[in-house]
């Protein structure tokens, strides 16, 4: 079984990826705060408390690692630069080094659709477009591929970059009583498709050491083009953000 490193594990993401893991790899989940995760002592994986920040920290939560799930970083999209730099920028070049230094395999990479985030909502965007990040978050995301591209063809580290659409956003508007617009299901991405995406990015045979993949649902119209990203990693998408 292979073993994996899983950060941010109890954000909205992370929570259920545990669930689709823990039964078939070695898990590690880590947080800076281990209380969030109690619930998960003695199931099965190992909880680790670490400081992305902190570059000690990372190399020990890499020891032993196989595959890293990097999903940690602050999520806003109004966040502000002095908000983002320490840990989506600097904490992703930490954990990216530590990977390397201690020998991992892959590091998958949260990146977010935000990278793209300005293009016209009913242009189909390529993983090959070029960057247009809309807010400082998506520039933060931005930063985190070209480190991921930096580490694949200089040292050695297989990266995986995942550009997230939105994650479970329709799910939470309906619950709220509130109707999605067209971009809003094309960005479209469920729990059950997100699960699938990263084990295909886990057990994927790589042409590249670096690779750019898409994190949309099947959606009718997806503003994120999946065409190559079901080439490169199987991917098998079951769900429509225009069925909801």
């Amino acid at each position: 079984m292979k073993k994996l490193l899983l950060t941010g594990a109890a954000g909205r993401i992370g929570s259920r990826l545990i669930e689709e893991l823990i039964n078939d790899y070695e898990l590690t989940i880590a947080e800076k705060d281990l209380t969030v995760l109690d619930d998960w002592e003695g199931k099965g994986c190992q909880l680790k408390a670490f400081d992305i920040t902190d570059y000690k920290e990372c190399l020990a939560a890499c020891e032993g690692i196989d595959t890293v799930i990097h999903l940690a970083g602050n999520p806003s999209p109004t966040a502000k630069y002095a908000d983002v730099k320490k840990v989506n920028m600097d904490g992703t070049y930490h954990l990216m080094a530590a990977a390397s230094e201690q020998g991992c395999r892959r590091l998958i990479f949260a990146s977010s659709i935000h990278t793209v985030k300005g293009y016209p909502k009913d242009e189909q965007v390529k993983t090959d477009s070029p960057l247009r990040p809309l807010d400082i978050y998506g520039v933060s995301k931005a930063f985190g591929e070209a480190m991921g591209n930096y580490f694949a063809y200089e040292k050695g580290l297989e990266v995986i970059a995942i550009r997230i659409g939105g994650h479970r956003s329709i799910e939470m508007m309906k619950e709220k009583g509130e109707q999605p617009n067209s971009y809003q299901r094309s960005s479209y991405l469920s729990a059950r498709d997100m699960n699938q995406l990263v084990k295909s990015c886990v057990e994927a045979k790589l042409d590249r050491p670096f690779e750019i993949v898409h994190g949309v649902s099947d959606n009718t119209f997806k503003f994120l083009d999946l065409s190559d990203t079901k080439d490169k990693i199987g991917y098998k998408p079951s769900d429509n953000g225009f069925d909801l």
